[in-house]
């Protein structure tokens, strides 16, 4: 077998480091955007930050002396060749940090009332321990013979200082069971008496069940009485201690704003909280520097030029989709989910000469300040419901179906199959399954649930 060498001529797509960047970034949030160029500030020397208002009000984005430019320019036309932007960035914007909220734990909350509680040590003893033995549901998952014979106590006194531990807040702590959770928050409540009584101690598994008949016609109640029952059931925690140790709330900021200018909307990219960056002025004194150093400033020069671009190709391209879609669902901006027509990716992308992927990416995770709230973008897209000549988007269909299931009779919840009917009777063709599937996102119970006595 012989071996040759023959050249060989392929085609392959190459992503530079740059255009990587560039998609890194565009599928940036704001705050995330803010954490990206605090990194790369700190990474990149060459790379200044302004904050406040330091900077002249004359000055705007891109408005460099020209001396500066052709000063920068010899340094980094070695890596910059085929750069067709010939400016750079002066973007004056403020800076905005937000403290999160301290959240102190369950385990915390509770040791703290421990301290005010309890004078005598040994019954503190206990009610440490006792606190130490909760789950995260606010569940003791320890008997109290393990815990009177790791604190040396007699299971009457562990009992006792359980009771204590029981009346702190949230209502329901400390309880061994779903049954006596259910009962101490409805004793704090002054309602554990007649059918609820009942209920709690012997039908909690019938009421997830749904099986009222069953329980009216074992305690001898009206189907209203076990009815209310079951509301005030549900009003209570299943867990008390769900709602600490979470993670603290993502505060959600807008990307884009859509605004009133002359009597007419505008988009505008939502800039205001990020910090303004320039290329700072010391390749001015690189002469003096020996030739390795004058290297490394080219490179950075080069690196804060392509982060800048980059920053402004996501706001120009943010600007542009976002654009697009109020003019596509300018019904939706207006009245919301029930004017929501049919729209894709592929559709905005073609008429912005885009590929899919860089709307999918331009959308991602941004959110835009409506005269009604804030809207994630990626809600103005919703999928076709129908045939191709009557079809309706998802959300107009999720809307109507929404205000069926409210106007409905509570004695005699409609089923699935009748709303598609009804939803037929009004142009809109959905089979029962997609009824289904958009109640349960609206969260919103079987007709057998929702059933009223």
């Amino acid at each position: 077998m012989q071996l040759t060498q023959q050249p060989k001529i392929t085609q392959s797509l190459v992503m530079t480091a740059q255009l990587q960047q560039a998609i890194r970034i565009l599928q940036l949030s704001t705050p995330d955007l803010a954490a990206e160029i605090e990194r790369a500030f700190l990474e990149n020397p060459l790379l200044e930050m302004e904050e406040g208002d330091d900077a002249p009000a004359q000055e705007t984005p891109l408005a460099y002396d020209e001396g500066r430019e052709r000063a920068e320019d010899a340094f980094a036309a070695a890596y910059d060749a085929d750069d067709p932007y010939e400016s750079e960035t002066r973007a004056e914007r403020t800076h905005a940090d937000f403290a999160a909220p301290v959240a102190l734990s369950l385990e915390e909350e509770l040791l703290r009332e421990v301290d005010v509680r309890f004078t005598d040590h040994a019954e503190k003893a206990i009610a440490v321990f006792l606190v130490g033995s909760l789950d995260a549901r606010g569940y003791l998952v320890v008997s109290l013979s393990e815990v009177a014979r790791a604190t040396g106590a007699d299971e009457g006194t562990v009992e006792r200082v359980l009771r204590v531990l029981q009346g702190f807040e949230p209502p329901g702590i400390a309880a061994r069971d779903l049954a006596e959770c259910m009962r101490l928050q409805a004793e704090r409540a002054g309602l554990y008496e007649g059918i609820l009584r009942a209920v709690i101690e012997r039908h909690l598994r019938a009421v997830a069940e749904g099986r009222y008949r069953e329980i009216a016609r074992v305690e001898g109640a009206t189907l209203a009485e076990v009815q209310m029952a079951v509301d005030i059931l549900r009003s209570f925690a299943p867990k008390p201690g769900s709602g600490y140790g979470a993670e603290p709330p993502a505060y959600i900021r807008a990307d884009v704003r859509l605004v009133r200018v002359d009597g007419r909307m505008e988009v505008t990219v939502c800039e205001g909280g990020l910090p303004r960056l320039r290329v700072s002025r010391l390749y001015q004194r690189a002469a003096e520097m020996d030739a390795e150093t004058r290297g490394y400033i080219a490179q950075r020069i080069y690196a804060a030029r392509a982060f800048i671009r980059s920053i402004e190709q996501r706001g120009e391209t943010l600007r542009r989709v976002a654009e697009e879609l109020v003019r596509r669902q300018a019904d939706f901006v207006a009245h919301g989910d029930a004017a929501l027509r049919p729209l894709t990716m592929q559709t905005v992308a073609a008429a912005l000469g885009m590929h899919e992927s860089t709307v999918s990416r331009a959308v991602a995770n941004k959110y835009i300040d409506l005269p009604r709230g804030l809207v994630p973008l990626k809600s103005f897209f919703s999928s076709a419901v129908g045939t191709e000549t009557a079809a309706h988007s998802a959300g107009e269909v999720r809307a109507a179906i929404g205000a069926i299931i409210a106007a409905e009779d509570a004695a005699k919840p409609l089923s699935d199959a009748y709303i598609a009917e009804m939803l037929a009777a009004r142009g809109i063709s959905a089979a029962r399954r997609t009824v289904m599937k958009y109640r349960e996102q609206l969260g919103i119970p079987s007709s057998a649930k929702r059933r009223r006595y």
